[in-house]
């Protein structure tokens, strides 16, 4: 009898052995689902597998790219999650001092601010002819997991990609707004937002977020290291110039060449006015005059804040701080076409100054030569003048300059002044809703119509020299 419960007790033992091993085994097979994506902020860390991702609320839309040499990747459907839901799902607190960082698996990071993540602030373009869109339907930047409605291939894209998207087809965003392999997500304290003003053949402000993306080491990134050992990072000034000394503001042959070698003067503009000039010659294609925006990979401190000029080939009395406008004296280039439109010859006016200024309640004042509105791309457009019926004319978009001289809010109304003095005003709802309002070329060189289809005959103010925003 001893015996059989000694057997009865090594069988149950035996079954026991066998139960743990089995769910070993089990264990085993199923290891545990890796996450993809490492979220950080204020709150602390937390890690996201695509399931989890999933879980969260599904943002869909048409995503597309303008590249900087402007080729147009056409719209494709995306599915995933708005950045501002996965802030949201991080927790803690989110206002405008902070921004979001997103970093691929090869270490490349992109910034975004607190008005793109939350309100989708990106510039769109035409996906037809890649022309800038002065009114746009609403943006939003996600990560994508899927695209046309499958999975994206881990290989090219990554399991999660940024991009931006809307709800139609219709629009496409700068290619520096996507980003492939996303696997990092920062919530952090961004300190306050800043536009670095550039002028020179056009007029372009780039903002923080596009400064910062610009500045990637994957990027245009450069550094230096000054003789106390610190590490300073930033962009090329040569870069910058590049945006604006002629109409090419991106990709390859965006710095012109010919223009540096026959000579011009760049003016770097501090807060309180300091200006340090440079020769063309001297910027020319040189990685070592660097505008930087981090210092020790820090912000800078207050006295250079939010930009300094540095860098080996920069004297030291050079090294202005607090940038905010970069001036580029290019040479106005020689007229070789101009567009038959609308004459304005007549006994009483004046000939126009030769340039069409911006003024009142706009951010960025313009005053804009002919040839650096001709270096906007200009579009032909027929409509009916009151008085002479269907023609062609040709010129900028009312609204495009309208946005380049960022009206303020509180803005009601547009003044017309033209070179004799005559004037006409008009409601700015009704310009901003007129897609083809223009300021058109003539055929006097300098002198300007505004083209006002659908307005009454004395809004279309003949050499006209001013538009006031009031």
């Amino acid at each position: 009898m001893k015996r059989k419960k000694l057997f009865i007790t090594f069988l149950i033992m035996i079954a026991a052995l066998a139960l743990t091993a089995a769910a070993a085994g089990c264990s085993a097979s199923k290891p545990a689902v890796a996450a993809i994506l490492q979220l950080t902020g204020t709150t602390g860390n937390k890690s996201f597998t695509l399931d989890q991702i999933k879980a969260l609320p599904v943002t869909e839309g048409w995503g597309g790219n303008k590249s900087s040499a402007g080729v147009i990747t056409v719209p494709a459907s995306f599915k995933g999650v708005a950045l501002k839901d996965v802030v949201a799902a991080l927790g803690g607190s989110y206002d405008n001092t902070m921004g979001v960082t997103l970093t691929a698996q090869d270490g490349y990071s992109m910034t975004f601010s607190y008005d793109q993540v939350m309100s989708g602030n990106f510039t769109a373009y035409d996906p037809a002819t890649g022309s800038e869109l002065a009114t746009h339907d609403p943006l939003t930047a996600i990560l994508a997991y899927e695209q046309n409605g499958k999975l994206l291939d881990p290989v090219q894209d990554g399991t999660l990609r940024l991009q931006v998207v809307s709800a139609k087809n219709n629009q496409v965003v700068d290619g520096h707004w996507t980003e492939k392999w996303v696997v990092k997500m920062d919530v952090k304290p961004e300190g306050q937002t800043w536009k670095l003003k550039l002028h020179g053949a056009i007029m372009q402000p780039v903002d923080r977020a596009a400064f910062q993306s610009c500045a990637s080491p994957n990027c245009h990134g450069a550094s230096w290291k000054d003789e106390n050992g610190q590490n300073w990072a930033g962009v090329p000034l040569w870069l910058l110039v590049g945006q604006v000394d002629d109409a090419n503001s991106h990709g390859t042959g965006s710095f012109n060449d010919a223009l540096a070698d026959a000579g011009y003067k760049v003016d770097v503009v501090s807060a309180d006015g300091t200006t340090i000039t440079l020769d063309s010659a001297r910027i020319k294609r040189n990685g070592n005059i660097i505008a930087a925006y981090l210092v020790n990979d820090a912000e800078l401190p207050d006295k250079y804040y939010p930009l300094r000029l540095v860098g080996s080939d920069v004297q030291k009395e050079q090294m202005v701080g607090q940038i905010q406008m970069i001036v580029v004296h290019v040479p106005e280039s020689p007229m070789t076409t101009i567009t038959p439109t609308i004459s304005t010859t007549s006994a009483g006016p004046t000939p126009s100054t030769g340039s069409l200024s911006i003024s009142g309640l706009v951010t960025n004042p313009l005053k804009l030569s002919e040839s650096a509105l001709r270096a906007m791309g200009p579009v032909t457009i027929s409509a009916e003048q009151p008085k002479m019926g269907t023609q062609s004319f040709t010129g900028v978009h009312l609204n495009t300059l309208l946005d380049i001289a960022q009206v303020q809010a509180g803005a009601k109304s547009l003044v017309f002044i033209a070179s004799d003095g005559y004037s006409a005003e008009i409601d700015l709802a009704a310009v901003r809703s007129c897609t083809d309002c223009m300021i058109a070329f003539t055929n006097t060189p300098g002198a300007f119509l505004a083209v006002m289809p659908g307005q009454q005959g004395d809004l279309w103010v003949k050499n006209i020299v001013e538009i006031e925003v009031k």
